[in-house]
């Protein structure tokens, strides 16, 4: 098995208010929510696990991400959450209104 690089997670939380915006007029103006510490954990660590799975399913890697968060050692848990702190502050300078609304289930989405 090819070994697959980790994402980039610090360049990824410091990237720049218009990168930002970018993706949000991309998104056709919808601004998602900034990520927290075992979000951008298993953002690193998708590719890889994705490789290991032999799945390119999501819910096997979020399942995967989320047995192997609590092993990971505090210094590991630190840094995320400091990413995670990053990743809030430059959300709310990149989108100073946002605010969090979440839609009610069954009312924008249709269940499968």
């Amino acid at each position: 098995m090819a070994h697959l690089p980790l994402r980039d997670i610090e360049a990824w939380v410091n990237r720049s208010i218009e990168e930002r915006r970018a993706e949000v007029a991309k998104r056709k103006g919808y601004v998602a929510r900034p990520m927290n510490s075992f979000m951008l954990y298993r953002s690193a660590f998708a590719d890889r696990t994705k490789e290991w799975c032999t799945q390119n399913n999501h819910q096997v890697v979020s399942s995967i991400s989320g047995e192997s968060w609590p092993l990971e050692p505090p210094e590991i848990r630190e840094q995320y959450n400091e990413w995670a702190r990053i990743e809030r502050v430059n959300h709310q300078n990149a989108h100073p209104n946002y605010k969090f609304s979440p839609s009610k289930a069954g009312v924008n989405k249709k269940r499968k």
